[in-house]
């Protein structure tokens, strides 16, 4: 039997996602999905009127939770984006997250994306044909965009802009309401906004469902996962254990299961990553 056969299931969003998480979670976990509407910005915003106080993972629950609140199910899933640029080099970067809890048996699981497929960007611009330039490379006006006055940090911004009217309309307006005379622009990451957002929401969603099908191999407790990767690979110069990875600790959240896995037996660390060879 699947997990989550013929269950009732709370989605929690205001932003669409039931496009690409409903159609796969009923169809690979046998449940029932039930969009579950209510103002998810009070966690956060993309565009910064309200800062997120928890980081990605505690949000996702924390919606979860509140959708279990406020539904008579026992459970929730909802999903939860981050958006920046990759730590080692200037390219934009996107981390989605589905998160999933079954309230009747104490069992979360939940799938990521995380990968520089996103359209995450913004500028300035003086003039209406250099908005319009921008907001034809990042896909407009299958992805909207976000204008304010000046600056990222103006109190005034226009969202919904997803046709070229309605981007000559915000353009105006705010540019008449600047006071450098020139305007800020930015990508809608909203999911119903953002078609590239979905589609990363749908793999983390499928990452889910691997997730929740991966069993325990003494209970049988849905969800057993990684939970810590073991350093030790041997250099290939010296053999002396360096910190790169080379084991995968796998454990079951209802019983003391577990499982030390080795990875990609037989290959070695580069030098480059030994203290020994290259302190």
């Amino acid at each position: 039997m699947r997990f989550l056969e013929n269950r009732d299931v709370s989605l929690v969003t205001m932003h669409q996602k039931e496009q690409v998480i409903k159609p796969l979670l009923e169809s690979e976990l046998g449940c029932r999905l039930h969009v579950n509407t209510f103002d998810t910005d009070q966690f956060g915003t993309f565009t910064r009127e309200v800062k997120r106080p928890h980081d990605q993972f505690e949000t996702a629950r924390k919606k979860v939770e509140k959708g279990i609140e406020q539904s008579s199910v026992k459970v929730g899933v909802a999903s939860e984006g981050t958006f920046g640029f990759h730590p080692l080099s200037p390219i934009a970067w996107n981390t989605e997250l589905v998160f999933l809890k079954d309230y009747e048996q104490g069992i979360e699981v939940y799938g990521y994306y995380e990968g520089f497929h996103t359209n995450f960007n913004h500028t300035i611009v003086q003039d209406y044909s250099s908005a319009l330039q921008f907001a034809h490379q990042i896909g407009f006006p299958d992805h909207h965009v976000i204008l304010r006055p000046d600056d990222e940090h103006s109190s005034i911004l226009i969202k919904e802009v997803m046709n070229e009217t309605l981007l000559q309309e915000a353009f105006t307006y705010c540019f008449n309401k600047s006071t450098n005379r020139q305007v800020f622009i930015e990508t809608d990451m909203r999911a119903y906004a953002n078609p590239t957002r979905m589609q990363n929401i749908a793999v983390a969603t499928e990452r889910l469902i691997e997730q929740a099908n991966t069993l325990c191999p003494t209970c049988g407790t849905p969800g057993f996962r990684l939970v810590q990767k073991v350093p030790g690979r041997l250099c290939e110069y010296c053999h002396t254990p360096t910190k790169q990875t080379a084991k995968h600790l796998y454990a079951c959240q209802a019983c003391s299961c577990k499982q030390l896995i080795e990875i990609d037996a037989g290959v070695y660390a580069s030098p480059a990553h030994c203290d020994f060879c290259n302190p």
